[in-house]
């Protein structure tokens, strides 16, 4: 949620500019959300198949017991926890005017 907040409080000048040739506040909130959102699934996608490769020999042994069950969800909190977070920070920067970083642009 900091990277998120911080990334889109750098970027309130390109924000205003969209805004200024139409774009709403929720479009651009869908904006952010979507970008980073995209970023947060693909993280998970490659940890996992990276965490998957690294125990992929001790997964092949006879007699190998790994709790999918709670993988899936932890992996599905976190996937949760990313999206609220970065819903939050992309509202909390998007929060007030825009035009006085389209000002200082």
């Amino acid at each position: 949620g900091v990277v998120v907040l911080r990334n889109v409080l750098e970027r309130r000048g390109e924000l205003a500019v969209m805004q200024a040739v139409g774009f709403r506040k929720g479009s651009l909130r869908w904006l952010v959300c979507s970008e980073h959102g995209l970023l947060l699934f693909l993280g998970l996608v490659v940890g996992v198949s990276a965490a998957l490769l690294a125990v992929w020999p001790s997964l092949t042994t006879p007699g190998a017991q790994m709790p999918w069950r709670t993988l899936g969800w932890v992996l599905a909190g976190v996937l949760v926890s990313g999206i609220i977070w970065t819903w939050l920070a992309a509202t909390a920067a998007l929060r007030g005017k825009l035009l006085p970083a389209l000002r200082s642009e």
